[in-house]
């Protein structure tokens, strides 16, 4: 293959090259970003499992790829979701040498390494159901300063974690947790269109700045998508799924908010349209009901 770094790389104390990451990952990454691409993605992804296991040695449970990648609609503006499962919680001194490790991760000279985005969890609390309540250690996109933050600490989450997640090191994500129930999951759905309100409804500038103003339209489509079947997709999918079941005064709004997704580090610094604004808040209050009403529905 072009592109392909023969790098060797240790995970778990077995030494492999980037070859052995084909099977699994780069099958999966190859058709959403391309052959250069999704090697380099891989050796951000080795790096970044190599790194943990020598942080955290037997603590160590497993590195995973989450989010778009993970559910097969990643794309070259894709963040890198991770999730950094370890058999118990962090002590100080680990969670120490956690945060010097991502202030340099993202010196790496592969552009995806500036777009890691993710948690460290024990897996007693991935075992647990979400709790909002519930902070973990998280390095937000682009970020170097990690956080303790409940981002990540969801039905959502989990449920990817469980049916979609790729293995760079450990067990299949099947392994580590119980997949998470449709009642459970479609409850979440209608939980965070409520809350998500009250935080736009508190903060309106949100639907004003270039990058919320798409982000809340296609979350909006990709909540009724999960409300209705209990599964959950990318986003841009989940928006091309809902033109397909929403009014056509609608699919403008949807399709720009497509358009726009492209380009999210230049867009959260402008300012969005403020007609396309007015018309996401119109689009939320119409969601609302529709969400509600897919969780409450038992039918797939």
């Amino acid at each position: 293959m072009s592109g392909r770094r023969e790098n060797t790389w240790r995970v778990s104390g077995v030494r492999a090259t980037m070859t052995a990451m084909e099977g699994e990952v780069l099958a999966r990454l190859l058709p959403q970003i391309g052959d250069i691409e999704a090697n380099l993605l891989a050796s951000v992804l080795a790096n970044l499992a190599e790194r943990a296991h020598s942080t955290l040695g037997e603590t160590l449970a497993g590195v995973y790829l989450k989010g778009s990648f993970a559910l097969g609609s990643g794309d070259i503006h894709a963040d890198v979701d991770f999730l950094v499962a370890t058999h118990r919680p962090l002590d100080g001194t680990q969670e120490e040498a956690v945060r010097d490790l991502h202030r340099v991760l993202p010196d790496q000279e592969e552009h995806w390494a500036h777009n890691l985005e993710g948690s460290y969890a024990s897996l007693s609390d991935l075992r647990q159901r979400a709790n909002p309540n519930t902070a973990w250690l998280y390095v937000d996109n682009g970020n170097r300063d990690m956080e303790w933050s409940a981002h990540d600490n969801t039905e959502v989450f989990r449920w990817v974690l469980h049916n979609r997640a790729l293995a760079i090191s450990g067990p299949a994500g099947a392994t580590l947790i119980d997949d998470v129930s449709p009642p459970v999951l479609r409850q979440e759905a209608a939980s965070l269109a409520v809350t998500r309100v009250q935080g736009i409804a508190a903060d309106r500038d949100y639907l004003r700045n270039g990058w919320g103003q798409p982000h809340e339209v296609l979350t909006r489509c990709r909540l009724l998508y999960t409300a209705t079947h209990a599964e959950v997709i990318g986003k841009i999918d989940a928006a091309r799924w809902a033109k397909g079941v929403l009014p056509e005064e609608w699919h403008g709004l949807i399709d720009q908010a497509i358009a726009d997704r492209p380009n999210p580090w230049q867009r959260v610094h402008q300012l969005a349209d403020p007609t396309l604004a007015e018309r996401t808040w119109e689009f939320i209050e119409f969601m609302a009901p529709l969400i509600a009403r897919g969780a409450a529905s038992e039918a797939d």
